[in-house]
C-alpha cells in the first residue's frame, strides 16, 4: 500500500517522479505529491489522483534531486494536509513513509510537550518529526534517523530530502519494501520495481533496517543498523514494461483477464527447467502436514489447493488466514510444510506468518508473481507465477495462476501414487488456456446478462466441493469493484441461514460445473426460486439438466472436475467487471482498496 519514488542523477527530476507515480498508483490513489530540491525544497501534493497532482503542478519544476508518494489512507482522512511529503516542523527536512508507526501517539504527546507542532493527522509527520527533533541534538542527519528509529514500533519504509544539502536522499526500510536502482548515472529510490523499470538496469535489495545514502554523483552506499558500511550487490533489473501498459484495452483489469490464455501457459512448470521442483517435490512427500497462508483471493486459491492436494496427493493440508495464524499461537511442527501465497510478495501479513514458520523450523514456501520480492528471499523454495504485472487491483490473472501451479504441485506430488491420473490431468490443464479463449468470447453476452442484475443491492454465490472457493472469489471480485453486496456460501450452508434473505431482488450465482455435486445444486436452486429468488447457473457444455431449471445460463467447456475452478473462474470475472462497468465505477481502482496491503 502507497507507493514511493525518488530520484537524484544529472537529469532533471520531474518526469521521473510523475512516471514513477503513475506506475504505482494501483499501490493507492486517495492523494499524493512531490518534492524536488533545487537550492530549496519545493513541495506540492494533492488529495485525489495522480491526474489531480499533474493538473496542480506548474509545468515545470527544475532540480534533480526529488521524492514523491501516492497514498492509501491509514492515520488521517484523504486530503492535502493528510498528502505525502511531509515537511518538518523546521522545515529542513522532507519525507515520504509506507507502513504504520504503531507508537505514533505516545511519540506525539511527548513532542508536543516539547513545542513541536503538528499540521496532519499522520503518524508519518510524528515520524518525520521525531528524526528532526534528534537532528537538533546531534546536527547529524545519520544519527537523528537512526536513534529515532530505535524509538519506533511498526513497520516503515522511508525516503527523506534535506533543504540545505542538495543531490542526497537518505533511505531506510523495516518491514515495508524499498529496492533502489541505477542506470548511466541516474539513481532511484521506490517501493516497487515496476515504478523504475523504464529508467533503471541495476537494481539493489536493502535488508531490514539497512540505511541507504543516494548521491547524485557519488552514487549509492549502505550501512547497516549499527551505523557499519555494508555492500549490497546491484542485480539485473529485468524489464517487464509491456505488461504495465494498456494497450488496446479500456481498462488494466479486462486487459488482465484476457490475457489469461498467456500468463496461464507462463505458469505452467517445466521440471527439467527448474532446478528446485523435484528435491521441492520429495521433501514435499515426507511433510506429515502442509499449512496454506494467504489473504484474500490468495486465500481463495489456498482452499482449492486444499482440495486437489488432499484428493490427488493424500496429504492432509489447512488453510489459514494469514493475517489471524500468528495470533492464535499455532502449533508448528519441523515435519511441516508452510506455503505461502501472495501475488506481491510483499503482504504484511503473509510474510509475518512466514516470518512465524521458519522460527519454528517449518520447511518454507513461496508461491509468488515478483521475483526477488520480500516472500521469495525469506522462503526455502519458490514457485513463480510469471503472470506478468498485474495492475488492476482486483486480482485476475493471478488467481488463475496460483491455482494452476496448486494443481501442478498436487499432481507432481502424487505422480507416483496416480501416474496415469497425472499424465491425463496435465494434459488436460494444458488444454485450459484454449477453452479460456472461449470463455473470453462470450464477454458481450455476460455483459448483457450483467444489464439485467447490476442494480441488485445484493448478490449469493454458492458451490460445492472444489467450487466453494470459486464462489468465494466470484463473491469478493463483485463486491470489491462493483460495490455490490456479495456473499459466497458452500451450497449445503445456504439452508443454515442465507435463505434467509432470498427474495425477488436477492439473485443467486450457482456454480454447478463439477459433475460429482450436480444433483445436490440443481435442488439447491430449486429451494432458492421457491422463494422467488432469480438463478443464474454457470455450467459445463451439454448439461441441459441444469439449463432447464435456472432461470439464467453461461457455459463453459467440458473439463476435469480438479481443473474447473480455473475455468470457472473466468466468467465470473467477466459479470463483475461489466457489472461495475454498467454501475460507473472504477475498476481499476475500486474504492478505499489498494494492489498489494504492506501494512498489518
Amino acid at each position: 500500500m502507497c507507493g514511493i519514488i525518488g530520484h537524484t542523477g544529472q537529469q532533471a527530476t520531474q518526469q521521473f517522479l510523475i512516471e514513477g507515480l503513475k506506475r504505482l498508483e494501483y499501490r493507492g490513489y486517495d492523494s499524493a505529491g512531490v518534492a524536488i530540491q533545487n537550492g530549496s525544497i519545493h513541495l506540492y501534493k494533492k488529495k485525489g489522483n495522480i491526474a489531480a497532482l499533474e493538473g496542480y503542478l506548474p509545468e515545470k519544476i527544475s532540480g534533480n534531486c526529488g521524492i514523491a508518494h501516492t497514498r492509501w489512507a491509514t492515520h488521517g482522512k484523504p486530503n492535502n494536509e493528510n498528502a505525502h511529503p511531509h515537511m518538518s516542523y523546521s522545515k529542513r527536512l522532507v519525507m515520504v513513509h509506507n507502513g504504520i508507526i504503531e507508537n505514533y501517539q505516545m511519540i506525539k504527546e511527548d513532542l508536543m510537550a516539547k513545542g513541536i507542532t503538528f499540521s496532519s493527522d499522520t503518524d508519518s509527520e510524528v515520524l518525520l518529526n521525531l528524526i528532526d527533533w534528534e537532528f537538533s541534538l546531534t546536527h547529524d542527519l545519520i544519527k537523528a534517523i537512526k536513534n529515532a528509529l530505535t524509538q519506533v514500533e511498526g513497520s516503515y519504509a522511508i525516503a527523506i530530502i534535506k533543504s540545505d544539502e542538495p543531490n542526497t536522499i537518505y533511505a531506510c526500510r523495516n518491514g515495508s519494501p524499498l529496492i533502489l536502482g541505477e542506470k548511466d548515472g541516474e539513481y532511484f529510490i521506490a517501493s516497487d520495481a515496476l515504478a523504475i523499470n523504464a529508467f533503471a538496469n541495476q537494481i539493489y535489495y536493502p535488508e531490514d533496517k539497512d540505511l541507504a545514502i543516494v548521491h547524485a554523483s557519488k552514487g549509492i552506499s549502505f550501512m547497516d543498523e549499527n551505523g557499519v558500511p555494508k555492500k549490497i550487490e546491484s542485480e539485473e533489473l529485468v524489464q517487464t514494461n509491456d505488461h504495465a501498459q494498456k494497450k488496446d484495452f479500456e481498462d488494466f483489469m479486462l486487459k488482465e483477464i484476457f490475457e489469461q490464455p498467456d500468463s496461464l501457459r507462463r505458469s505452467f512448470i517445466q521440471p527439467s527447467a527448474s532446478s528446485d521442483i523435484d528435491h521441492l517435490v520429495e521433501k514435499v512427500k515426507a511433510c506429515n502436514r502442509i499449512i496454506v497462508l494467504g489473504c484474500g483471493t490468495s486465500w481463495h486459491a489456498g482452499l482449492i489447493g486444499k482440495y486437489l492436494i488432499e484428493k490427488l496427493a493424500r496429504i492432509p493440508v489447512e488453510v489459514e488466514y494469514a493475517s489471524e495464524f500468528r495470533y492464535r499461537h499455532p502449533v508448528i511442527q519441523s515435519s511441516d510444510l508452510v506455503l505461502s501465497i501472495s501475488q506481491s510478495g510483499e503482504t504484511a501479513d503473509t510474510l509475518a506468518a512466514n516470518r512465524l514458520a521458519r522460527e519454528n523450523n517449518a520447511m518454507t514456501l513461496g508461491i509468488c508473481n515478483v521475483k526477488r520480492s520480500t516472500l521469495t528471499r525469506e522462503t526455502d523454495y519458490q514457485l513463480y507465477l510469471n503472470a506478468g504485472a498485474e495492475i488492476g487491483v482486483a486480482s485476475t490473472k493471478a488467481f488463475t495462476s496460483q491455482v494452476s501451479i496448486l494443481t501442478q504441485l498436487a499432481l507432481f506430488i502424487a505422480k507416483e501414487r496416480k501416474e496415469e491420473l497425472s499424465k491425463n490431468t496435465m494434459q488436460a490443464l494444458e488444454a485450459l488456456p484454449a477453452k479460456i479463449e472461449t470463455v473470453l468470447k462470450q464477454s458481450e453476452a455476460i455483459k448483457q446478462l450483467a444489464l439485467k442484475y447490476a442494480l441488485a443491492n445484493h448478490f449469493l454465490f454458492i458451490g460445492r466441493g472444489v467450487n466453494y472457493p470459486v464462489a468465494l472469489e466470484g463473491a469478493l471480485k463483485l463486491k470489491e469493484i462493483s460495490y455490490i453486496h456479495a456473499e459466497g456460501y458452500p451450497g449445503a450452508e445456504m439452508k443454515h441461514g442465507p435463505i434467509a434473505l432470498i427474495d425477488y431482488s436477492f439473485p443467486t450465482f450457482a456454480i454447478v460445473t463439477d459433475d460429482e455435486n450436480r444433483s445436490k445444486m440443481i435442488s439447491n436452486i430449486k429451494e432458492i426460486q421457491a422463494r422467488n429468488g432469480k438463478v443464474i447457473a454457470l455450467i459445463q457444455e451439454g448439461d441441459n439438466e441444469t439449463a432447464q431449471v435456472a432461470d439464467e445460463v453461461i457455459s463453459i467447456p467440458n473439463t476435469m472436475d480438479e481443473l474447473i475452478p480455473i475455468l470457472s473462474t473466468v466468467p465470473l470475472q467477466l459479470f463483475s467487471y461489466h457489472a461495475a462497468k454498467i454501475r460507473g465505477c472504477n475498476v481499476d481502482q475500486p474504492r478505499n482498496l489498494a494492489k498489494s496491503v504492506t501494512v498489518e
